[in-house]
């Protein structure tokens, strides 16, 4: 533990000024202003100050001491003003004086004096002066008085001593005992806030609690957060394969703390699949084979459907269907497509059934029968397939035949241009997959877009999902969420699934756990 924390002591202390409303002061901090271009009025500033109102005469001592608001740096004239806000007892005065008497800056050093404001600004509830007096205590070995002042600074949030915290309890405390709990929990408040230190300490200490996936997560965040030597360690570990699919699949989509990062998902779902783990692999071909991120390569891509169907995966083999119907990343090859769907049928593939019937309908590779048509849509209904549920709905709701695919395809799409949600959505369905039309993203986006506009709830869960991967369009998470959030308030489920996948959405585990 540092006693001084001299980068940014005083950058730290303008995240306060906003206070100033109350006095006639811009709530914009000064630096916010100065980059905004926006004046700071340092004269109303120092009018308020000489008034005598505490907040603006610290605030203008800290002007002085950084050279902000248009004014030179002067430690003297900061000390000023900072002397007399402390005298009215503001805490944060009192630590920046603190800080000069023990650095000797400006003022002869005064350990005595600095220690003495130290201690009343950490005992008026300054939770950096806490940090840093806990720090005094702990460095002359007065670790039970140390202890109290550090927690009081964690239970405010503040960071570094969540973390200075949370490693002494950890490292002085039995496994699964309170104060292990309790150092496990500071560190994980000061990992969560992106405190390198604490993530790496936070690992190992998962590490050895044998929760290697947790470990991994928030040593890779550290890495991340600029923690080079974490490489070297995470490159030597021992991880099963379905250990490395865990993280990939973390980092994938991220969880409302841990964020999406696509590089240390590529590398840790390799990882998985480079030891034949089939989810890995289908969630790698699903990747470059839809483009998520704008990484179109479906040749890369149907080289990992590939292996994960040789595994007999069925989602992979119903998606390496729909890739051999379409030419994507491979030569086009409809007969191909048609053994593929049934062999993923058999394994009970919803998608399999509902492109089987869509291949019927259409007459693609399979002669087109209604009543074989039928039963394949109505067992894909059976297993709550979506598309299926909701092709089947329409065509009962407006009476269309399924005798034939090309003037019920007419229909659906006359009805879209007309403005029908649910067409639109079909329509964009049909796009997606390559049903009875060219395989074509964009316009798959189009319609979408059209019955989102209608808040037509699953085409917004499509449209959501296309922003949250980068399909087509540029990645958006927060036009993502947007769309999600309209679609769950009508009950749609998947939408609902983002939703709590994101961490917008607490799931039943996280209500019991705060309870």
């Amino acid at each position: 533990m540092r006693i001084f924390m001299k980068n940014g002591i005083f950058s730290i202390a303008f995240c306060v000024m906003s206070t100033l409303g109350v006095v006639g002061i811009s709530a914009t901090p000064l630096w916010a202003q100065a980059d905004s271009g926006e004046a700071v009025n340092i004269e109303k500033l120092r009018a308020q100050a000489e008034s005598g109102n505490a907040e603006a005469q610290l605030y203008l001592g800290i002007c002085y001491s950084m050279g902000e608001g248009g004014v030179q740096m002067d430690d003297k004239e900061a000390l000023k003003w900072l002397q007399l806000s402390a005298q009215q007892k503001n805490y944060q005065a009192q630590y920046m004086l603190s800080l000069y008497c023990l650095e000797g800056r400006t003022v002869k050093q005064n350990k005595e004096l600095g220690l003495k404001l130290l201690k009343s600004s950490a005992e008026g509830g300054f939770a950096e002066a806490q940090y840093e007096y806990a720090s005094h205590l702990a460095e002359n070995d007065q670790m039970n008085e140390a202890m109290p002042w550090m927690r009081k600074a964690a239970d405010q949030g503040f960071v570094p001593a969540q973390t200075a915290l949370g490693v002494y309890l950890v490292n002085m405390s039995k496994p699964e005992s309170e104060e292990m709990r309790l150092g496990l929990e500071y560190l994980t408040l000061a990992a969560i806030d992106g405190d390198a230190d604490a993530q790496v300490t936070l690992g190992g200490v998962l590490l050895e609690q044998k929760e290697t996936v947790a470990a991994i997560v928030w040593m890779e965040m550290a890495s991340l957060n600029g923690n080079k030597e974490i490489a070297g360690t995470l490159e030597k570990m021992d991880v099963t394969p379905e250990e490395c699919y865990e993280v990939a699949n973390t980092f994938f989509m991220g969880d409302g703390i841990i964020p999406k990062n696509y590089g240390k998902f590529r590398y840790w779902a390799e990882k998985a699949a480079a030891k034949n783990n089939p989810t890995a692999l289908f969630l790698l071909g699903t990747f470059y084979v839809s483009g998520y991120d704008h990484q179109l390569d479906p040749e890369k891509g149907v080289k990992y459907l590939e292996t994960a169907a040789e595994a007999g995966l069925p989602d992979a083999i119903a998606l390496l269907a729909i890739c051999y119907r379409n030419g994507r990343g491979v030569e086009a090859d409809v007969r191909k497509s048609i053994e593929l769907l049934q062999k993923a049928a058999k394994l009970k593939n919803p998608r399999a059934f509902t492109q089987l019937a869509f291949s019927s309908l259409f007459g693609i590779g399979i002669a087109s029968k209604e009543e074989v048509t039928k039963k394949l849509f109505e067992r894909a209904v059976s297993m709550n397939q979506q598309t299926a549920r909701i092709f089947m709905n329409y065509c009962a709701r407006n009476q269309i035949s399924l005798e034939n695919g090309a003037a019920l395809l007419k229909q659906i799409e006359t009805a879209a241009k007309e403005g029908d949600p649910i067409a639109q959505f079909l329509m964009g369905e049909f796009y997606g997959d390559g049903c009875g039309v060219k395989m074509n993203e964009k316009t798959m986006l189009a319609y979408y877009t059209l019955a989102a506009k209608q808040n037509y709830a699953p085409a917004m869960t499509a449209l959501s999902w296309a922003y949250e991967m980068g399909i087509v369009v540029k990645e958006n998470r927060d036009t993502a969420i947007q769309l999600a959030l309209k679609a769950a308030n009508q009950g749609d489920q998947e939408a609902l699934s983002y939703l709590t996948t994101v961490g917008q959405v607490e799931t039943e585990d996280d209500t019991e756990k705060d309870k």
